[in-house]
């Protein structure tokens, strides 16, 4: 398992960095963006490997992650992908949003955590915090998640099947992207559920998937400039 989290770790790290030099090359929002969401999904695979390393959560790491990972990292990759199609209409979406993520930071920062409820001291679970309500982190994870992987797997899906073949590359990079987002989504929904142990292999899994369809993708835009 610790095997399995150092990877999911040295590939988020890779793919932020990927990401983030091509947005300092061809600055855009959406590069921003899935920057910015990419940094915060390395972050949260930072904190569950130390606390896994250190044999429990301390306090910041778990509110780090419970922000980063399990709200808010699929957020910003959902509004990169948005910004891909109308750059308009996720500026517009961020607005929106903006009021409740950051009363969900401020609810993350201060909720009463109890770590005697977790199945292990370094569980990566949000059962620390109070059971889901209106002011418990627990509840707006919900909606977050949500919202970030319909729109990070509708386009992936949607990108496939446009450029299924007029870019045959890009759409299994796309396609890559999309399943990414099921693995991961799917590791979340089941640790809500309370199926905890897998995550370790699932953010590793879908990690992969994410990093190489990246990589396609983004190679098909460079051969494609390139031919022309």
């Amino acid at each position: 398992m610790v095997l399995l989290s150092v990877l999911a770790v040295a590939l988020s790290w890779a793919l932020f960095a990927l990401v983030f030099g091509r947005y300092r090359s061809r600055p855009s929002l959406h590069n921003a963006f899935y920057s910015l969401g990419l940094l915060l999904f390395a972050l949260a695979v930072s904190a569950e490997l130390l606390a896994r390393l250190q044999g429990a959560w301390s306090p910041f790491l778990y509110r780090l992650w419970y922000f980063a990972g399990a709200t808010h990292g699929v957020t910003f990759l959902g509004l990169g992908s948005l910004a891909l199609l109308n750059p308009r209409a996720a500026k517009g979406l961020l607005l929106l949003l903006s009021p409740l993520i950051l009363f969900g930071l401020y609810l993350v920062a201060t909720a009463p955590l109890d770590f005697a409820r977790l199945p292990e001291p370094y569980t990566p679970s949000g059962a620390a915090f109070p059971p889901p309500g209106p002011t418990s982190p627990r509840l707006w994870t919900i909606p977050f998640n949500l919202l970030g992987t319909a729109l990070m797997a509708g386009v992936a899906l949607y990108t496939t099947l446009l450029f299924w073949r007029k870019n045959p590359l890009r759409a299994q990079g796309t396609a890559l992207i999309f399943l990414a987002a099921l693995v991961l989504a799917s590791t979340s929904t089941l640790n809500r559920l309370g199926v905890v142990g897998l995550e370790e292999a699932g953010r590793a899994f879908g990690v992969s998937l994410l990093y190489l369809g990246v990589v396609l993708a983004d190679r098909s835009v460079q051969h494609a400039g390139g031919r022309a």
